[in-house]
């Protein structure tokens, strides 16, 4: 629903100062990484952070939260209002829909199954999932599934009837993502799609892939997904805010969804995210996604004999810089330079988001704003002010300076006033 991951990550590194992408991390985290300036001067400028998400949420964006963790402290902070129609301030722990960031979390919950022995990269659907898709059943492997490579048909876009979401009406949309898809359904419908390529021939981005990771895994353990991954990721990584929701339940969700035209905008109100399932459908503040980064990247999570094959593009998926449930993307900081950050992205029906953290799990960010753009020029403008936040996150976030307290911070309310406004006023003039 976004542009493909091989367009963001190219975006990505155009953005970041035509910064070199390497094919792989550097193999440990016990590595001693090339540190900051200590003559910098810089630290965790709380103030450069926050003008530039306040930047951001400018029309269309209607509202943002935003975490950053590195040697020089945290700070996590929010801007705007919660939705379309709020008034409440956003805030700094406030809940939203991360969308595909989801998918490092779950490649997580399978790579420890990987560990185990229960399954394998090159465990194949027939063996796991006999009868689910027969014509490639001994073809496609855990492995394809996890960094996009299996040539697996996306059901959103049958859904969606192959239309651009900058075509798509908002009425309609808001019908079909408030309905309950089942996992076989969605399998179902991706196959009315055709088979994209020979497994392992290529890199194509498939939500439905992770659908199918999740059944995997289900086989294997006989657990539900949303159960495993709160007992085996998000309580060790201590995200208490945090939930796999597969239906119209968001518990503590305050971020609403909206998607944004020139002249039109519709708050999402009901959103079933199990059209998404594995593939997007986690909910959580921004300070949880950065402590999930952290644990992961310090092996906490799973070896780190596994974070390093999770972090090494391999086949097809290093054209996109994708590894197993996570991109590359160059480090903007002049001193990391020749370093990349691990992430990923999320691009739901009315929010984005991005999350992205150093190798030795230092220095992370994360970030979803609400009131998507459903035009080209739109989503151009505040994808720039994004990267914009990025790189000031991890630039401005040094060591050598005196560590900045932990704190939350309320959200402008003002700026996302500011937003809603002008979407009223647009309209009017339309009318």
């Amino acid at each position: 629903m976004s542009p493909t991951r091989r367009q963001f990550a190219q975006g990505m590194t155009a953005g970041l100062a035509g910064l070199v992408l390497p094919a792989t991390v550097s193999s440990s985290a016990s590595a001693v990484p090339k540190g900051p300036n200590p003559n910098s001067g810089r630290g965790l400028d709380e103030r450069a952070i926050q003008d530039a998400l306040d930047a951001v949420v400018q029309w269309p964006a209607v509202g943002a939260v935003c975490s950053v963790v590195g040697p020089a402290g945290r700070f996590d902070t929010a801007s705007g209002t919660r939705g379309l129609h709020a008034n409440a301030p956003a805030r700094a722990n406030s809940v939203a829909r991360i969308a595909s960031v989801t998918k490092g979390m779950v490649a997580t919950v399978a790579m420890q199954e990987v560990e185990r022995g229960t399954l394998s990269l090159d465990s194949t659907l027939g063996e796991v999932l006999p009868g689910l898709w027969p014509e490639h059943e001994d073809e496609v492997t855990l492995s394809m599934l996890l960094n996009h490579t299996s040539g697996m048909p996306d059901a959103i876009w049958v859904i969606m009837r192959g239309q651009s979401l900058f075509d798509l009406d908002l009425d309609e949309l808001a019908e079909v993502v408030s309905r309950h898809y089942g996992q076989r359904e969605l399998v179902e419908l991706a196959k009315q799609a055709d088979w994209w390529f020979e497994p392992g021939a290529d890199y194509g981005y498939s939500n439905t892939g992770y659908v199918v990771v999740e059944m995997m895994v289900e086989a294997v353990t006989g657990r539900r997904m949303p159960e495993l991954i709160r007992d085996r990721v998000f309580r060790p990584a201590g995200m208490h805010r945090t939930r796999l929701e597969h239906g119209t339940l968001v518990r503590g969700a305050e971020m609403q969804d909206a998607a944004v035209r020139p002249h039109e905008a519709k708050a999402l109100e009901t959103i079933d995210q199990s059209i998404f399932a594995s593939a997007a459908a986690v909910n959580t503040t921004a300070a949880d996604v950065t402590r999930f980064y952290q644990a992961l990247m310090r092996g906490e999570l799973v070896s780190q004999q596994t974070v390093d094959l999770m972090v090494t593009p391999v086949g097809p998926a290093v054209q996109a810089g994708y590894g197993y449930g996570l991109f590359l993307v160059p480090d903007p900081s002049p001193e990391y330079a020749d370093e990349v950050l691990v992430g990923h992205d999320g691009a739901g029906f009315g929010s984005v988001s991005l999350a992205l953290c150093s190798r030795d799990g230092e220095r992370a960010f994360a970030f979803t704003y609400i009131g998507r753009p459903y035009w080209q020029a739109g989503w151009d403008q505040v994808f720039a002010k994004e990267l914009d936040l990025m790189r000031t996150a991890f630039v401005v976030n040094a060591a050598g300076a005196p560590a900045s307290r932990d704190r939350l911070v309320r959200g402008n309310a003002a700026a996302g006033r500011r937003a809603v406004a002008e979407i009223g006023a647009r309209g009017a003039r339309l009318v």
